[in-house]
């Protein structure tokens, strides 16, 4: 395997696992299942416009948990003023006037924003374990009857889930 050109986005190498042999494919299928099941990048803070559909009530969820700036939003193409008490670091953002579409189809929401946690925090462990157990694929263990783990899965083990339930967006109306 050859080494990336470039560092991975969310910053975590070899070198951040002292003691662990863990491959950088590994490394970064483990961020990339977190990312998916979390539905959201979670670190690094970045900036990115997100497009989204919300009911037409003033107070709109952003699809982050995590939230930095808002630096500009549009309500079905149009900008509208967001100032900075309208919006809060857990992802709400209130839209003042926003009401459901006459039509009554969702409104489309475009928010350019800046989001994510600085760094991987609690969830480095998690990616060790989960990269730990794709670079070894025989590894599981029987208790009682039942054989546990998920030999080379990227899926988080039970005990894992409550860290993942922590960074996951939840349901978004």
């Amino acid at each position: 395997m050859t080494e990336p050109t470039t560092k991975p986005d969310h910053g975590l190498t070899p070198d951040s696992f002292p003691g662990a042999t863990l491959t950088q494919e590994a490394i970064d299928a483990a961020v990339e299942a977190i990312r998916r099941l979390a539905a959201w990048h979670v670190w690094p803070e970045r900036d990115e416009t997100l497009t989204f559909d919300a009911p037409g009530d003033p107070l709109v969820l952003v699809p982050t948990k995590r939230l930095v700036a808002v630096k500009s939003v549009k309500v079905d193409g149009k900008t509208v003023k967001i100032g900075p008490h309208d919006w809060s670091p857990d992802g709400t953002l209130w839209i003042d006037g926003l009401r459901p579409h006459p039509k009554g189809r969702p409104r489309r929401i475009e928010a350019e924003v800046r989001h994510g946690y600085t760094g991987p925090g609690d969830v480095i462990a998690l990616v060790r374990s989960m990269a730990g157990r794709a670079a070894a694929p025989g590894q599981s263990y029987t208790v009682g009857r039942i054989n546990v783990g998920a030999p080379g899965a990227i899926t988080p083990q039970s005990t894992e889930w409550r860290i993942v339930d922590q960074i996951r967006l939840g349901p978004i109306p």
